[in-house]
């Protein structure tokens, strides 16, 4: 009986890997399509996180996509800059990654930024999503 618990152990950890590793390979990023530009992708990072900081709702919007500037409302934003400020003074950029991603429905492309930016008094890591006007479509924060 202990055998065949152990050879059934084995197998379960054996499935529990192979699920992890499709897991790993199909949430993995698509590459970057050729029609974004990595330099202005980094600029309009810059942006979203120097307008958080300064609290410039008006801007934010202005770089944001229709339906991410119907999203932003001054609740949202409020609470954005509250939960940003308590880390304190932003310091800078640690790391940033890039993906590309395809709207099955709409075919329309999207790159997708993660970032870890440090501040004052502890880390955030956003994700930001552009469209290829360089339209801000999607903003998270942990």
């Amino acid at each position: 009986m202990k055998n065949r618990f152990k050879s059934f152990r084995k197998g379960h950890v054996f499935c529990a890997a192979l699920v992890l590793c499709f897991l790993f390979t199909a949430c993995a990023g698509a590459k970057l399509s050729e029609d974004f530009n990595e330099e202005a992708i980094n600029t309009s990072v810059n942006n979203v996180i120097g307008y958080i900081a300064d609290k410039d709702s008006e801007n934010l919007r202005e770089m944001s996509n229709v339906k991410l500037k119907e999203a932003l409302t001054d609740e949202v934003l409020d609470e954005i800059y509250e939960a940003i400020g308590e880390g304190g003074a932003f310091t800078e950029v640690v790391s940033t990654s890039m993906s590309g991603y395809k709207d099955k429905a709409t075919e329309e492309e999207f790159a997708i930024v993660v970032v870890k930016a440090k501040y004052e008094y502890r880390n955030f890591i956003y994700t930001m999503t552009f469209t290829k006007q360089m339209k801000l479509a999607g903003l998270y924060y942990k």
